[in-house]
C-alpha cells in the first residue's frame, strides 16, 4: 500500500483499547453491531426465538450468526412473514449485516415462521444537506450517507421539523434500513439535536485543518467548529506517549485542553486512535473492506498490525474471510477519506465483546482514565513511508 503520510505503528495498546471505545462524542454508527434493536417482532407461539446478524441469504435460506458466534441456517418458506421494527414489511428489506430476530415454527427449530428486521441507526454531525441526501461525518473521519424519502419523519428535539431546517454542524440521529448497496441508510426518521454545551477548558472532535505550529481547527463532538492557536509550549500526546507536533494530522480525533484564561489557545493536544467495526464485505491484498450501517471502510493491514482472534494475539499469518465480524483501530489513511491504517484488529465475536474486543482494555501495563487516555506504557514511532 502506498501512503502519502506514514501510519501510526506501535502505539500503547492500553491507550488504544481504551480510547478506541471512549470519547468518540455524538458521531458514531450504531445498529446491528451495537446491539441497537427494538425487539418488537411478532411471536407466533410454540417456536423458538433467536436474534443475530444476517451473514448470507438465498430465496429459501437465511444464515444468522448469534452474538455468541454460532451461525444457524433457517429455511424460508412462502408463509414466512416479515416485519421492520415490528411493522409489516417484505423480504426485500433484508440486507447482509442487518440484525434480525427469527421466530421459528413449532416443532421446526430451523424453519423461520417470522423475521423481524431491526432498524439501523446513524449518529453524527451533519456535513452537508443536498436535496434529500444528508452527509454525516463520524469521529473516525468517514462520511456516512443518509437518504431521506417522502415518508421520512423529520424532527428537531422531538418536535416536527423539515430537512431544510437541518444545517451543517447539527448533531442528528437517523434510523432506517440499509440499502441494497450496503452503503446508504434509507431513513425512516431523522431527529436533529441541539449542540451540547461543553467545558470551555476542554474540547474534543475531528481535526479538519492544521497549520503546523500555528493553529488547528476541529469539528467538535458537540456540534461546533473551533480554531485553536498552537504555540511553542503546546504539548502533544498519543495515549501515554509524548509525540512531536508533526503527528497532528487532519482526519484525526483529538482532545484539546486550553490554556488558563485563553479558551482558544491549546495547552495540550491528545491524539486519539480511531475505530471502525462491522462485517468484512471484501478481501484484497493487504486490506479488506468493512461494511456496517450505511458505511464501507477499507482497512489496511500494516506489517506491524496486531491481530487478535477470540481474544488471543495471533502469532501466524491471519486469513480474513468475508462475513467475519471485526473491530479495527488506528488512524485514517491520507490517501482516502474512507481508509483506515490499522494498528489493532480484533476478529470474531459479537455483541458481548465490549468496547474494542475481549479483554483488550486490560492489555499493556496501565489502565485508561475517564477521558479515554490510556496510561499503559508502550513504544511510539511513526512508520516509514512506503
Amino acid at each position: 500500500m502506498n501512503h502519502s503520510t506514514p501510519a501510526v505503528l506501535g502505539r500503547s495498546l492500553a491507550a488504544l483499547a481504551v480510547t478506541a471505545g471512549l470519547g468518540l462524542g455524538v458521531a458514531s454508527v450504531a445498529g446491528a453491531d451495537s446491539g441497537h434493536g427494538h425487539g418488537r417482532g411478532h411471536d407466533n407461539g410454540g417456536g423458538d426465538h433467536a436474534a443475530g446478524y444476517v451473514m448470507a441469504m438465498t430465496a429459501t435460506t437465511l444464515n444468522v450468526e448469534s452474538s455468541g458466534g454460532v451461525t444457524t441456517t433457517y429455511t424460508i418458506s412462502p408463509t414466512t412473514t416479515y416485519t421492520l421494527d415490528g411493522q409489516a414489511a417484505t423480504a426485500a428489506l433484508l440486507v447482509i449485516g442487518e440484525r434480525v430476530e427469527v421466530q421459528t415454527a413449532p416443532g421446526a427449530p430451523t424453519t423461520a415462521a417470522s423475521v423481524n428486521i431491526d432498524l439501523a441507526e446513524i449518529r453524527g454531525l451533519v456535513l452537508s444537506v443536498s436535496g434529500s441526501t444528508v452527509l454525516v461525518i463520524g469521529p473516525e473521519g468517514f462520511t456516512r450517507t443518509v437518504q431521506a424519502g417522502a415518508s421520512t419523519v423529520v424532527t428537531s428535539g422531538g418536535q416536527a421539523s423539515t430537512l431544510s431546517a437541518i444545517t451543517p454542524g447539527t448533531p442528528i440521529v437517523a434510523e432506517g434500513t440499509i440499502d441494497s448497496t450496503g452503503t446508504i441508510l434509507d431513513a425512516v426518521s431523522i431527529d436533529a439535536r441541539a449542540p451540547e454545551q461543553q467545558n470551555p477548558e476542554r474540547a474534543s472532535g475531528l481535526v479538519t485543518n492544521v497549520t503546523p505550529n500555528a493553529s488547528v481547527t476541529i469539528s467538535g463532538d458537540h456540534g461546533a467548529s473551533v480554531t485553536y492557536t498552537l504555540t511553542s509550549t503546546t504539548t502533544y500526546t498519543e495515549g501515554s506517549s509524548t509525540v512531536p507536533s508533526s503527528d497532528l494530522l487532519a482526519g484525526e480525533h483529538v482532545s484539546i485542553t486550553t490554556a488558563a484564561g485563553s479558551p482558544t489557545t491549546a495547552a495540550s493536544v491528545d491524539i486519539r486512535p480511531l475505530r471502525v467495526r462491522g462485517r468484512i464485505s471484501a478481501v484484497g491484498s493487504g486490506s479488506f473492506s468493512v461494511t456496517n450501517d450505511g458505511a464501507t471502510t477499507t482497512v489496511v493491514v500494516e506489517p506491524s498490525t496486531q491481530i487478535y482472534q477470540r481474544g488471543q494475539l495471533a502469532t501466524a499469518a491471519v486469513t480474513f474471510t468475508v462475513g467475519e465480524h471485526v473491530v479495527a483501530a488506528g488512524l485514517p489513511d491520507a490517501t482516502s477519506a474512507s481508509t483506515l491504517d490499522a494498528q489493532v484488529i480484533v476478529v470474531g465475536g459479537g455483541e458481548g465483546w465490549g468496547l474494542l474486543g475481549p479483554g483488550l482494555g486490560n492489555l499493556g501495563n496501565g489502565q485508561g482514565n475517564g477521558q479515554g487516555n490510556g496510561s499503559g506504557q508502550g513504544d511510539h514511532h511513526r512508520g516509514h513511508q512506503r
